[in-house]
C-alpha cells in the first residue's frame, strides 16, 4: 500500500513538474516571433457584436458584451502574453512577408454597432491595439449604428480596420454566386468611397451562412472570408478564404484559453 502511494506521489510530482516547465517555457518564449513556415501557431479570432455599458442591456451573450467584461478579457489576454494583430498583419504573415508573435490574436466586431465607436475604439486608443469592424452598409448612420464620420475617424486612427459585412445582412447562402459577388463588391466599393481610400478586401458572412460555390467565387477575386464556427486558425492549415472565429461570450480569460487549446486539438 505504501509503495503504491509512493508511486502515485511520484507520478503526480512528475506531471506537476512537466506542467510547470511548459508554463515557464511558454512565458519565456511569449514574445518570440515566427514566419508562417517556422512554427505552427494557434491564431484565434474573437468575434464580438455590440459593446454596452450595463449588464441590463445584454439580451444575448453573443450579441452584447459589457465594456467591463470586454476590457477584462482583452487585458487578461495581453497580460498572458497575447498580442492583438490586424488583418494586414495576418495577410502579410500568410504571404510569408512578416513574422507575428507566438501568441497572436485578432479582435473583430460584426454589424457596425454604435458601441464599437463609443467603447471598443476608445479602448483600442487607450491600449494602442488594432481591432476590426465589419459594417452593414445599409445600417451605417441608422439608430444604434455608427455613422460614416465616426467610421472615418476610426479608420484614420490606423487602429480600426473597416470591412464588409454585406450591403444588407441577408442570408447569402441562398444567393447565386454572382449575386453574392455583386453584393460584396458593391459593399467594399461603398466603404472605400466613404473612407476615401482602398481597403483590404475582407468579408464576413452574415449569420455565418455561405455556400461552397459562393465562397470559391469570392476566393477567385482575392476576397478574404471570415466564418463564425468557433474553431481556431493554425499556421499549418491557415486558410485566408475560410478564417475561423470564436465567441469569447462572457467567459473569464482562463476559460477562453482552455477553449482555444481544446478546439485547436479537436479541429487541428
Amino acid at each position: 500500500m505504501k509503495n503504491g502511494l509512493k508511486i502515485i506521489a511520484r507520478i503526480f510530482f512528475i506531471v506537476v513538474m512537466i506542467i510547470l516547465i511548459i508554463f515557464v517555457y511558454d512565458i519565456i518564449t511569449a514574445n518570440n516571433k515566427y514566419k508562417i513556415e517556422e512554427k505552427n501557431l494557434k491564431i484565434p479570432i474573437f468575434v464580438y457584436h455590440d459593446i454596452v455599458e450595463n449588464v441590463e442591456e445584454v439580451q444575448y451573450d453573443y450579441m452584447q458584451t459589457t465594456y467591463e467584461t470586454f476590457k477584462k478579457q482583452i487585458n487578461g489576454m495581453i497580460n498572458l502574453g497575447y498580442k492583438p494583430i490586424s488583418y494586414t498583419d495576418l495577410l502579410d504573415y500568410a504571404n510569408g512577408e512578416k513574422k507575428i508573435s507566438k501568441k497572436s490574436f485578432l479582435i473583430t466586431f460584426d454589424d457596425g454597432y454604435a458601441g464599437v465607436y463609443k467603447y471598443a475604439y476608445k479602448f483600442a486608443k487607450e491600449k494602442n491595439i488594432p481591432i476590426s469592424s465589419f459594417l452593414i452598409n445599409s445600417k451605417v448612420g441608422t439608430p444604434g449604428y455608427y455613422n460614416w464620420e465616426e467610421a472615418k475617424e476610426m479608420d484614420r486612427s490606423n487602429l480600426v480596420g473597416i470591412y464588409s459585412h454585406s450591403l444588407k445582412h441577408d442570408e447569402y447562402d441562398k444567393y447565386l454566386p454572382n449575386e453574392l459577388l455583386k453584393d460584396t463588391e458593391e459593399s467594399i466599393k461603398d466603404i472605400e468611397d466613404n473612407l476615401g481610400h482602398s481597403i483590404n478586401k475582407v468579408y464576413t458572412y452574415p449569420y455565418g451562412l455561405y455556400s461552397k460555390e459562393g465562397s470559391e467565387l469570392l476566393k477567385s477575386k482575392g476576397i478574404i472570408q471570415n466564418l463564425t464556427d468557433n474553431k481556431i486558425n493554425q499556421s499549418k492549415n491557415l486558410d485566408m478564404y475560410g478564417l475561423h472565429r470564436m465567441y469569447p461570450l462572457n467567459d473569464p480569460v482562463w476559460k477562453i484559453i482552455l477553449k482555444i487549446e481544446y478546439r485547436a486539438i479537436k479541429y487541428g
